[in-house]
C-alpha cells in the first residue's frame, strides 16, 4: 500500500491550529493510502494507532511557530529516515522551509504534494516557496493568485494547482448543561441573544468593526451579549484587548482569551460573525467557522479573499457595522432565514468540507503520483 507521510508541525494536542486539524482529520480518513504523521513525544494517543503511523520525530508540541531546532529535527529525520512514497508537506510558505523542502526533494527524489497551508502577505516571491510536483491551495483565490504572480513574471505557473478546502471533524453536539456551564463562568444570561467572533484582535479589521457593531447591537437585538473570543497570537492581543474593555460597554461585551472550548459557546448562540479582511496566518477557511456551520449556528463572513469559497455563509459584501447590525437583527428576528440558512450550511459541510470528502480528493493526488513514479521508475 502506498505510504504518504505528512510533513509538518508536531501533530500533537492543542488543535487550535488549522495545519495541525488538516493533517489530524485528513490522515485519519484515508481508506487506500497508509498515513505517516510527525508527532512529539507521549502525544502518540493523539490519533488512532490503528488507521494512522505516528513517530515521535518532535522533542514537544512547540508552538504555532515551531523552533529552528525543531524543523532541523523534522528535516534531519525526513531525510534519512522516511520510507514514504509520497510526501505531503503543510505548511504556510515561507523561504527557509521551502528551502529545505526543495533540497530534500531533490537529494530522495520523492514526489511532493505541498499544501499552502495559510495564504501568504505578499505572493511576488511565489516561485521560491512553492516546489511541489501538486500544489494544493484551500480556497480559488488562493489559487487565483498564484496564478496571477506567475503571469506577472511572464511564466506559466510549473506545476498543477488543484482547489481542496480545509476539512471538517465531525463535531460533537455540545448539551445544554455544557453550553450553560459556559455562559454561567462569562456571566451571559441565560435567556440573552448571545452573537461570537471567533477571531484574532490584531492581525485584520475584524475586532475594530466587531467594536462597532456591539457599541450598537443592544438597540437592534435588547438584550444581546457580543463576545469576541481570541487568542494570543502576538505579544499585541493584550494590549489591543485592553484597549477595547476600556471602551466597550461591559454589560454587551465579553473579551475571553483561550476558551477552552469554544464551541460549547457557539453551540448556543444566535450567530457567528466574521468580518475580517486579513486571514494571513491563517488556513483560508478557518476551522471554527467550519464547525459552527456543522453545529447550525448561523455563519457570517466579509464577502471577499479567501472567505468568498464560503459561500454557504451570509455573505456581507461591507465592513460597515450598519451592514452586519441589519444580519444580526434578520438571524435573531426572522425564523425562516435563519433556518435557510442552517440548512445551506451544514448541507455544505457535508458535500464539501467534510475531513471524508477531504481525505478522498488527496487520497486522489497520492495515489496518482505514486502510480507515476512507480511507471517512471519502471522505465
Amino acid at each position: 500500500m502506498t505510504r504518504v507521510l505528512f510533513v509538518s508541525k508536531p501533530i500533537a494536542p492543542p488543535f487550535h491550529d488549522g495545519t495541525k486539524c488538516l493533517v489530524r482529520d485528513v490522515s485519519s480518513n484515508l481508506e487506500r493510502v497508509t498515513p505517516i504523521v510527525m508527532t512529539s513525544r507521549g502525544s502518540e494517543a493523539a490519533l488512532d494507532p490503528g488507521r494512522v503511523e505516528q513517530i515521535p520525530v518532535y522533542a514537544d508540541s512547540g508552538s504555532f511557530s515551531p523552533a529552528f531546532r525543531q524543523n532541523l529535527r523534522a528535516a534531519a529525520w525526513v531525510l534519512t529516515r522516511s520510507r514514504a512514497d509520497v510526501w505531503h508537506f503543510v505548511f504556510a510558505p515561507n523561504r527557509r522551509s521551502s528551502q529545505v523542502g526543495r533540497w530534500l526533494k531533490r537529494l530522495r527524489r520523492i514526489p511532493v504534494v505541498q499544501t499552502i497551508a495559510s495564504p501568504p502577505k505578499s505572493f511576488d516571491a511565489i516561485d521560491e516557496t512553492l516546489f511541489g510536483d501538486v500544489v494544493v491551495a484551500q480556497s480559488h483565490w488562493t489559487r487565483d493568485r498564484v496564478l496571477a504572480a506567475y503571469a506577472a513574471k511572464g511564466r506559466a505557473c510549473p506545476f498543477p494547482i488543484s482547489v481542496i478546502p480545509p476539512p471538517v471533524a465531525p463535531v460533537l453536539e455540545r448539551s445544554t448543561d455544557e453550553q450553560a456551564k459556559i455562559r454561567s463562568a462569562l456571566e451571559i444570561p441565560k435567556d440573552a441573544e448571545v452573537f461570537v467572533y471567533p477571531g484574532d484582535l490584531e492581525t485584520s479589521r475584524g475586532a475594530e468593526v466587531v467594536a462597532k457593531i456591539a457599541a450598537k447591537l443592544r438597540e437592534i437585538v435588547p438584550g444581546a451579549v457580543l463576545v469576541l473570543a481570541y487568542r494570543n497570537k502576538t505579544a499585541r492581543a493584550e494590549e489591543v484587548a485592553r484597549s477595547l474593555r476600556a471602551r466597550l460597554d461591559p454589560q454587551s461585551t465579553r473579551l475571553v482569551s483561550e476558551l477552552p472550548d469554544i464551541l460549547g459557546l457557539i453551540a448556543g448562540a444566535t450567530a457567528v460573525l466574521f468580518p475580517v479582511d486579513e486571514l494571513t496566518g491563517k488556513v483560508d477557511l478557518p476551522i471554527v467557522l467550519l464547525e459552527a456551520m456543522a453545529l447550525g449556528v448561523p455563519v457570517a463572513v466579509y464577502a471577499a479573499g479567501p472567505l468568498l469559497d464560503l459561500d454557504a455563509a451570509e455573505q456581507v459584501p461591507s465592513l460597515d457595522a450598519g451592514a452586519w447590525l441589519a444580519l444580526s437583527a434578520r438571524l435573531a428576528r426572522e425564523p425562516g432565514v435563519r433556518r435557510a440558512c442552517i440548512e445551506r450550511q451544514q448541507r455544505a459541510v457535508e458535500e464539501r468540507y467534510s475531513a471524508r470528502r477531504v481525505a478522498a480528493s488527496y487520497e486522489e493526488l497520492y495515489l496518482s503520483l505514486a502510480s507515476t513514479t512507480r511507471a517512471r521508475v519502471a522505465k
